[in-house]
């Protein structure tokens, strides 16, 4: 007797991009900016742990204590653990800023009330956020937006999602102020602040020079009308409504 057929999987849930106009909404968004800000810790630690100069002063410990601890082969080896533990803890502890900045992360203070939230959902859950200020309609000789803040879920970068939320903040930018205004990432943006020695932040600084590469990919997008997004009034609109945390 034949089995009766397999039904076809699901589908995929809907990979949408809106603007986030409720208190709530806006919130969420900015939780996954503070997440955003402790991650950054992994990166520092790793950039410390496998830092050449760190390596090599733990290298030449660990040496001089196996050297000099005599015949105790077992003891040698406890003390080169004991010293890789302190060398990890050193890390652990110099990298824990990072946690203080994500939770004195104050939303309320970061946007201003005219502040476009874009976001990114798969289906139901946010997956991706890009905090946009636009120039003040007051000041004419700014024309200028500036992203504030910019990142996806961890599981969800490398997949494009960023790329279209830039190309999604290009269009904001346009419908609400002209192709003339220009945008770029602010000097002072969420990620900017890093408590670490200059020493060990080229992983950082390769981040920033990556993202800038993705926004000028993303204006030559629209420049070609290749962005993928259609103006949408809303943005107009949220521009004229302060909506307030």
């Amino acid at each position: 007797m034949s089995s009766p057929p397999s039904s076809p999987p699901p589908p995929p849930p809907p990979l949408t991009f809106e603007l986030a106009l409720t208190p709530d909404g806006r919130r969420d968004a900015l939780r996954l900016v503070a997440d955003s800000i402790a991650q950054q810790r992994q990166v520092a630690a790793l950039a410390i742990i496998f830092h050449p100069f760190c390596l090599a002063v733990l290298v030449a410990a660990c040496a001089f204590v196996w050297r000099h601890s005599g015949p105790d082969l077992v003891g040698s080896l406890i003390t080169v653990c004991g010293l890789i533990m302190a060398y990890l803890a050193a890390v652990r502890l110099y990298t824990a800023p990072f946690l203080r900045l994500a939770e004195s992360f104050d939303c309320a203070s970061f946007l201003a009330a005219d502040d476009l939230v874009l976001v990114a959902r798969f289906g139901p859950d946010l997956i991706g956020t890009l905090v946009l200020r636009l120039p003040s309609e007051d000041d004419e000789k700014n024309s200028r937006s500036f992203i504030r803040a910019w990142t996806t879920l961890l599981r969800f970068r490398g997949k494009g999602i960023g790329a279209d939320l830039l190309r999604y903040a290009v269009t904001a930018t346009r419908t609400s102020c002209g192709d003339t205004t220009s945008l770029a990432f602010d000097p002072d943006h969420a990620n900017a602040s890093i408590p670490i020695s200059g020493f060990f932040r080229r992983p950082f600084t390769v981040r920033d020079e990556k993202a800038a590469r993705a926004l000028e990919h993303a204006l030559r997008d629209c420049d070609a009308n290749n962005g993928g997004f259609t103006p949408v009034e809303n943005h107009v609109a949220a521009r004229k409504k302060r909506v307030a945390l």
